[in-house]
C-alpha cells in the first residue's frame, strides 16, 4: 500500500445564506376554513416528488451559505472603518432588500470575508492537529512526549517534528480513523519493517558466521510474518471493495425501482401539476435572518 502523507484538512469555508421556511397557519376547529378560489388553492405535494432533488443541483455560492447576523455585523464593522459612507448605504439596503444586500456585501466586504476564511481554515487545521497528537499519545506515547517538550521551548523545531511525524504516521492515523482493522494490520507491519531493517544492518556488521546464521533465521521469520500481513492487508482491501460493490448493487436496484415509479403516467401528472403550482405561487414567504 502506498504510504500517503497526511495533509491538513482544508475546511470548506462557508459564510452566508438565509433559510426560507414556509409557515402554514392552523385553522381553529370551531371556525370553518375560508373558501379558497381555484387560483389560490395549493395542492399537497405528491407522495413521490421528483422535484425534491433540484435544490441539491443548484446550491447557492459558498459565500452565501451559513451567513449569521454575527458574521454580517463583523463584516459591516470592518466596512464602517474602511468606508463609512458605503457602510451606511449597505445598512439601508439590508433593511429594504436583503437578497441584494448579500450580493453587495460580497463585493464590499471582501477583506473581511477573506480574513474569516483564513481564520476558519486555521481553526480546522488546529483541530486536525490536536486529534492527530491525541492519537499519537495513545499509539506512540514516546513520540508524543518528545514532541510535547518542544512545543513551548522551540516552536519551529516543534513544527518540523510534527511534520515529520505526520509524514511517518499519517497514513496509520487515517487508517485507524476510517478502518480500524486495517489500522491494526498497518501498525504491526510498520514494526516488522523496522525489525527487518535492524536485522539487515546487524548481518552486514556482524563478523561471526554463527551469529549471522542466527540473525538470518530471525530475519526469515520476520519476513514471513510480513508476507502474511501483506496478504491480510489485501484481504481487507478486497472486503472493502466487496462491501462497496454490494452497496452499489443496492443503489442500482433502488434507482431502477425509482425510475419505474417516475414512468407512471399518474405520478407524472401529479408532479407536473404540483410543480406548476409551486412555480406560480406568489405568496409572501417568511425569511429567517
Amino acid at each position: 500500500m502506498r504510504v500517503c502523507r497526511m495533509t491538513a484538512f482544508l475546511a470548506s469555508v462557508t459564510l452566508v445564506g438565509g433559510l426560507t421556511v414556509h409557515l402554514g397557519a392552523a385553522q381553529p376547529k370551531q371556525a370553518a376554513p375560508p373558501k379558497q378560489t381555484t387560483q389560490s388553492k395549493q395542492a399537497a405535494p405528491p407522495k413521490t416528488d421528483i422535484w425534491k432533488d433540484e435544490a441539491k443541483e443548484t446550491q447557492p455560492p459558498w459565500w452565501q451559505r451559513d451567513l449569521s447576523n454575527e458574521t454580517i455585523d463583523r463584516i459591516m464593522a470592518g466596512l464602517q472603518k474602511r468606508d463609512p459612507a458605503r457602510a451606511k448605504q449597505l445598512a439601508e439596503l439590508r433593511k429594504k432588500d436583503f437578497e441584494r444586500f448579500k450580493l453587495e456585501l460580497r463585493e464590499q466586504g471582501r477583506p473581511e470575508l477573506e480574513q474569516i476564511a483564513v481564520e476558519r481554515y486555521e481553526g480546522r487545521r488546529q483541530e486536525q492537529t490536536a486529534r492527530f497528537v491525541e492519537w499519537l499519545k495513545v499509539d506512540y506515547p514516546t513520540e508524543e512526549q518528545a514532541l510535547a517538550k518542544l512545543k513551548d521551548g522551540d516552536p519551529q523545531l516543534y513544527a518540523r517534528n510534527l511534520e515529520r511525524l505526520s509524514n511517518q504516521y499519517g497514513y496509520l492515523y487515517e487508517a485507524d480513523r476510517t478502518n480500524p482493522e486495517l489500522g491494526v494490520v498497518l501498525k504491526e507491519d510498520l514494526e516488522l519493517k523496522k525489525r527487518v531493517d535492524q536485522l539487515c544492518k546487524q548481518i552486514r556488521q556482524e563478523k561471526s558466521d554463527a551469529k549471522k546464521q542466527a540473525i538470518g533465521i530471525e530475519l526469515q521469520e520476520v519476513v514471513a510474518k510480513r508476507y502474511d500481513l501483506i496478504v491480510r492487508r489485501k484481504e481487507v482491501a478486497y472486503e472493502q471493495l466487496l462491501k462497496r460493490l454490494n452497496d452499489l448493487e443496492k443503489q442500482v436496484r433502488e434507482s431502477k425501482d425509482e425510475v419505474d415509479i417516475w414512468r407512471d403516467p399518474k405520478v407524472r401528472q401529479e408532479n407536473v401539476k404540483h410543480r406548476i403550482q409551486t412555480l406560480t405561487d406568489n405568496k409572501v414567504r417568511f425569511k429567517w435572518d
